[in-house]
């Protein structure tokens, strides 16, 4: 393989020196210059020496086509370990005449500067792999065998020496790359995505809606539930970005590349749809959110407390089954029922209708999702739904919890 030189920039941190460099594409894929741990003979006689995550190939593809199909496309740094072969590090010599903004620089700062700049030189003999990038390394082999002119653009690499008789110190360091570094929370991915019309349209209800947009609807957790601690949040940025896709009913490649504006405003359309449906069948929502206490549903209080549970439209995972309905009574154009009906239902958690089925002994219960969704497809009078036995299940549910059930949980139009 072909020497190469590549500007770099010199690091230290803890036992590791490290150097911070970009190479072309083409230079990163051709010849496998740079591979992955799966695919060298450097670890395969001992199991523990194994430095790399099993492959995901839907991961790879969902990479491959974001790099060839969103011009905004962008990597973090790969960082690789060099292995055998020579490395060579040239300093870069700065003249004591140089300045910046012609003011010279001092000796100390000259001394810092001259240390950490420089070339490093791979003779080709090297193997180099990912310690943490590996997919994004497929992912890049497969856009440039795809359409090569994208092998043109930079990566950022960060490279750090490999010594084979050092191999758990190696193995350490993927560790700590791989498993403590940590993920970002699903709702600032929403706050960040430009491509998923179901992130961008979140944020925009969460800006612009009449009642999302009020300080006390949103809770400031960034995953999918209420703090337990939080009676007064309605609901979460994570609930209404996945109560969106339900609604638009897409497969996930869908929602890696952006769709027209047209479009976009469209599924923001049939978003906000279900929000003021929702609003309008149950204003006790909106007096909720306002800061409103001793409101009544159905003579029950409508509040979320951990004692009786409270509503279960005021849980996320509420609103969630609550939209999987919507959506139904929508695609069969069939709104004017659903608004007629819905709010005959009992949403008490500790009521005859939802105990032991969402809530038991002050917990929500958090199985039993496939009786969860038909419930209120039932209660609505949808009484065969995929030849579901959905009595049988509750009877089922009942007995488990050592009681009888009578059958007593009818559709609501009855």
């Amino acid at each position: 393989m072909a020497k190469i030189n590549l500007p770099c920039l010199r690091g230290r941190i803890g036992e590791w020196t490290y150097f911070s460099t970009v190479m072309k594409i083409k230079d990163i894929v051709e010849g496998n210059r740079i591979i992955t741990v799966a695919e060298s003979e450097l670890y395969t006689e001992n199991i523990n020496r194994v430095l790399q995550r099993e492959i995901n190939k839907k991961r790879i593809s969902q990479i491959s086509k974001y790099l060839l199909e969103n011009d905004e496309h962008f990597f973090s740094s790969i960082i690789v370990g060099i292995h055998k072969g020579n490395p060579e590090w040239s300093d870069v010599s700065i003249n004591s005449l140089f300045s910046i903004k012609g003011e010279k620089l001092d000796d100390e700062s000259l001394s810092f500067i001259e240390n950490k700049f420089g070339i490093l030189t791979l003779s080709g003999e090297e193997e180099i792999f990912a310690l943490d990038g590996q997919h994004r390394l497929k992912g890049l082999r497969d856009a440039f065998r795809k359409n090569n002119e994208i092998g043109e653009e930079e990566i950022s690499l960060v490279y750090v020496i490999h010594d084979d008789s050092y191999i758990e110190k190696t193995r350490r360091l993927f560790t700590v790359l791989n498993k403590y570094a940590e993920k970002p929370k699903e709702a600032e991915l929403i706050i960040l995505e430009e491509d998923d019309v179901a992130a961008i349209n979140s944020r925009r209800l969460i800006t612009e809606h009449q009642h999302l947009s009020k300080q006390n609807s949103l809770s400031d957790t960034k995953t999918g539930n209420i703090s337990a601690n939080d009676f007064d949040s309605f609901t979460t940025l994570v609930t209404v970005y996945r109560i969106n896709k339900v609604l638009y009913n897409k497969r996930n490649s869908f929602y890696t590349v952006r769709p027209t504006d047209e479009d976009i405003e469209e599924y923001y359309q049939l978003s906000k749809s279900f929000w003021d449906f929702l609003f309008e069948v149950f204003p006790e929502i909106a007096r909720f959110i306002d800061g409103e206490r001793n409101i009544f549903l159905n003579e029950d209080l409508f509040d979320r407390n951990p004692n009786s549970g409270g509503s279960l439209i005021l849980r996320p995972v509420g609103q969630h089954f609550i939209a999987k309905t919507y959506k139904h009574f929508m695609d069969s154009n069939n709104l004017d029922y659903l608004k007629e009906n819905i709010r005959k239902i009992d949403f008490n958690l500790s009521g005859d209708t939802l105990n032991y089925i969402f809530w038991n002994n002050g917990r929500m219960v958090p199985k039993e999702l496939r009786l969860k969704e038909r419930l209120f497809l039932h209660l609505l009078g949808d009484l065969n739904i995929d030849n579901y036995d959905i009595q049988g299940r509750i009877k089922e549910i009942y007995e488990n919890y050592n009681e009888d059930y009578y059958n007593h949980i009818v559709p609501v139009t009855d």
